[in-house]
């Protein structure tokens, strides 16, 4: 395959995204490369700048005396080439200058620039890289927020020139101090309540987080800009479908093309650039995990956080994934809903909060004028300097709550009541808007007689705290729907009881309810009586898979527990985690299947197996006597004179019929000392293998008159062997070799000598033996391929041939091509002691010719 061609460097430069620049570092920094973004950013053309002075092109702006640009660009070139290191500047004022076209004159623009040497393999300075990132922007959004601040502090100037002013009415509303003062302790203490509802809710989302992002899960670590794959645990690698030696070591988008240009490179850049972590639910992506590389499309919930060096520097990515394709199209609509809906809820509680003052109002009962101040009118959507009475109060309350409300205050004004007020209620809603909740507090005042003269009070915008508590119902709800929704047990709990579990726990285990579940773990295992799968020994507190992951140690286990309701047992498998928030375990969450029924059909496939080949066994032996009856019966009537002449050929035909029968017994009978008994037993004792291979040739040669066999062999052949079996062995590759290929194509036995070990190899010419049956060539009942004339019928000789060369500590390896044909190849150690080295033959000695 030719190799590729270098790519164009030049033109890489130009059209690369980054504005940069390229100087030789004479006096003059004459300009001798530049990118089509800098030109565009620059507002030239590269004819116009190449090959001319930096500071020709780019002059200081004449209209500006304190234009700087020139000379701060200028020293820091400078610095640049005498340290040959980067030079970062701080933002620049550095005005360009407009084409004649475009009216010419200078437009005002800032940069961030960074000037970095190129230095040859001397160390000299060849360039100078000119690097900047256009701000003006920024620049001037900063400006506009200090003017914003100036005009900001001049109207607080103004509010306190105006509550001067209200100081001199002090006299008026000394009577109403002492309301003022009750009513803000009563605003402090509900700002307390509030903040406590909040750290409280703040905590649940912690340990709600905490919960999900503390199960098994994918990690992977992301370091550099170009995201080299630092880290990626098994269950990332399973996500992406690549196997770790794949992955790690390299950028992620050259071991993951396809994900390249689906925008991840776009979040991770923003996480590496800001430090603000990135989170993502329900991401669509397409991965080439399926077979052959095909693209399959995964939906995944994944968090990009930063890793930060020892000086504080973004320079790594952690990212933390899920794998939800199965569960995204069933609930994704209503999460997408839900979470856009807190999200909103989230961002008024937060608007509300940082906005709550309280709004003060005056009724006078006597003739129904009501003063009301400019928050509460703003709160009530009145304009500034509406007058305003009680039924416009009334009219701005929500009809549903209107006629509580005033029922409510005709009840404080009555006689005889105790003159205090508190409620809450609904405003109407304003145009565009969603309806408000105001909670209001006030004290009527009555003169000698007993008649009130003044309603005073207070009202502050709780509307932050009801959309709350509405959004915390709803998302205990949706917690709970999703945990129900789980086919399998799922617990939640500590050392003391089980806090949370869905009703999949409770049917599995016998339970009627969470109260009678949620009890100490190990009154809870005592009841189960929990045993292991491996020994069937019962499991202490200490050994419960729950109480292990909260201890810090994730733990899978299969357990055997019974039903506390029908008495039978379950066998279950738990995949236990801790919960951790920060670094304190406060829990743990368990997931248990039930693999009761594949536990049961496993041990019955078992038990058919054993039961079939210890069948297979006792019919062979059985079968060995009849047989052996008919073979003497057969050599008799062959060797006597009294056979009738035309009798013979139906005589010779039984005896071979008979002797085939006697080598499909002992095949059979082979195969069950390999499979039930350990392995088929041998009599070592001191044999010559190429005296036993010659041999083997001659008898297949009586038999395959019109084959051509033939033996090679270099070195000494004596060792401990059991000489008939390794015949058999011999054998049965021999006839294997013959009846898959050709006539005209000679059958070689090839013998080498390895020191300790000794190879044996039987070539055939034959067509290769299809790539999916390879790794299945040795077990029993298999052929290599159906284009042959196998003689035994039943597929076992290979299954056999592997067999006898384990029983002396050897192994047998085949290889099969087009080109080469098919071979086999035999290890075996010259002695029983000698059977180790047989691995190291393998890797050293017969790596030349296997």
């Amino acid at each position: 395959m030719p190799l590729p061609s270098p790519p164009d460097f030049q033109l890489l430069f130009e059209q690369s995204p980054g504005p940069y620049l390229v100087a030789i570092p004479d006096a003059d920094f004459t300009l001798v490369a530049v990118s089509d973004a800098y030109l565009r950013a620059t507002l030239t053309t590269r004819e116009g700048i190449l090959g001319r002075p930096f500071f020709e092109v780019f002059p200081d702006n004449p209209a500006d005396p304190n234009a700087t640009g020139v000379r701060n660009l200028r020293a820091s070139l400078e610095r640049a080439m005498a340290t040959r290191a980067p030079d970062t500047m701080a933002v620049q004022k550095y005005d360009i200058r407009r084409p004649e076209a475009e009216g010419g004159g200078y437009e005002e623009r800032y940069w961030s620039p960074i000037n970095t040497p190129v230095l040859s393999p001397e160390g000299e300075v060849l360039y100078l890289l000119h690097r900047v990132e256009d701000v003006t922007d920024f620049v001037r959004l900063s400006l506009r927020r200090e003017e914003e601040s100036e005009r900001t502090a001049a109207l607080q100037n103004r509010n306190l020139e105006m509550e001067a002013e209200l100081l001199h009415r002090s006299q008026e509303l000394q009577a109403a101090n002492q309301q003022l003062r009750e009513a803000v302790r009563e605003r402090d203490d509900f700002l307390a309540l509030t903040a406590q509802a909040r750290a409280q809710a703040e905590r649940q989302r912690e340990w709600l987080h905490s919960l999900f992002m503390q199960a098994p899960t994918a990690i992977a670590i992301f370091r550099g800009p170009r995201y080299v794959i630092e880290l990626a645990n098994s269950q990332v690698c399973r996500l992406w479908g690549r196997r770790p030696e794949d992955v790690l070591g390299k950028p992620l988008f050259e071991a993951l093309p396809e994900a390249a240009g689906q925008g991840f490179e776009v979040c991770l850049d923003e996480v590496l650039a800001t430090g603000v972590p990135f989170v993502g639910m329900e991401m669509p992506a397409r991965v080439a995990r399926l077979e052959g590389g095909a693209i399959e499309d995964v939906y995944f919930n994944f968090v990009y956080e930063p890793m930060r060096d020892a000086q504080g520097r973004v320079d790594a990515v952690i990212a933390v994934a899920t794998d939800v394709t199965e569960l995204v199209q069933a609930r994704r609509r209503m999460e997408a809903f839900a979470a856009e809906k807190v999200r909103v809820a989230e961002e008024r509680l937060r608007l509300a909060t940082e906005a709550m003052e309280l709004g003060i109002w005056d009724l006078d009962p006597t003739t129904g004028a009501l003063e009301w101040d400019e928050r509460l009118r703003a709160l009530f959507g009145l304009p500034a300097g509406a007058p305003v009475n009680y039924p416009t109060f009334l009219s701005r309350v929500h009809p549903e709550d209107r006629l509580q409300v005033e029922h409510r205050v005709r009840e404080i004004l009555a006689p005889g009541s105790t003159g205090s007020f508190a409620m809450e209620f609904r405003t109407l809603p304003l145009e565009n808007q969603e309806e408000r909740w105001v909670s209001s507090q006030g004290r009527v005042h009555r003169d000698a007689s007993g008649q009130p003269i003044r309603f005073l009070g207070t009202i502050l915008d709780i509307t932050g705290r009801k959309r709350a508590e509405q959004e915390l119902a709803r998302n205990a709800a949706i917690l709970e729907a999703i945990l129900q929704s789980i086919p399998d047990a799922l617990y939640v709990g500590d050392a003391s009881g089980i806090r949370l579990a869905n009703t999949a726990a409770l049917e599995m285990l016998g339970f009627q309810s969470l109260e009678e579940l949620n009890q100490h773990v190990a009154s809870l295992g005592e009841r189960l009586q929990n045993r292991s799968t491996e020994d069937d020994h019962r499991l202490s507190a200490e050994e419960e898979p729950f109480m292990r992951a909260f201890r810090g140690q994730p733990t899978t286990q299969e357990v055997r527990t019974r039903h506390l309701l029908t008495g039978r047992e379950v066998v279950v498998r738990c995949a236990a985690a801790p919960v951790r928030i920060g670094d304190d375990i406060v829990g743990a969450v368990a997931v248990n299947t039930d693999v009761t029924e594949r536990k049961r059909a496993e041990a019955e496939l078992r038990q058919a197996a054993e039961f079939r080949e210890r069948f297979i066994g006792i019919v062979s032996h059985d079968l060995r006597n009849p047989l052996n009856a008919i073979l003497l019966s057969v050599n008799a009537m062959m060797r006597s004179d009294c056979a009738v002449q035309h009798h013979l050929k139906a005589v010779r035909r039984i005896a071979i019929s008979a002797e085939r029968m006697e080598r499909m017994i002992g095949d059979l009978l082979d195969f069950t000392r390999g499979r039930l008994g350990g392995g088929i037993p041998i009599s070592p004792r001191p044999a010559n293998l190429l005296a036993i291979c010659r041999q083997v040739v001659e008898e297949l040669e009586v038999g395959n008159p019109q084959r051509q066999l033939r033996l090679s062999m270099a070195g000494d052949f004596q060792g401990e062997w059991d000489p008939d079996r390794l015949a058999q062995l011999l054998g049965n590759l021999g006839k294997n070799a013959l009846d898959y290929s050709p006539e005209g194509i000679p059958v070689d036995f090839m013998l080498r000598d390895g020191g300790d070990t000794v190879c044996v190899e039987v070539r055939n010419g034959g067509a290769p033996i299809p790539v999916e049956l390879l790794p299945h060539i040795f077990e029993p009942f298999r052929r290599a391929s159906d284009g042959g004339s196998p003689t035994s019928g039943l597929g076992l000789g290979l299954f056999i041939v592997q067999q006898i060369a384990r029983s002396h500590g050897g192994r047998v390896e085949v290889r099969s091509t087009e080109a080469e044909g098919t071979t086999f190849t035999v290890l075996l150690p010259r002695s029983p002691e000698g059977a180790e080295g047989v691995r190291g033959f393998v890797t050293e000695g017969v790596r030349g010719f296997v």
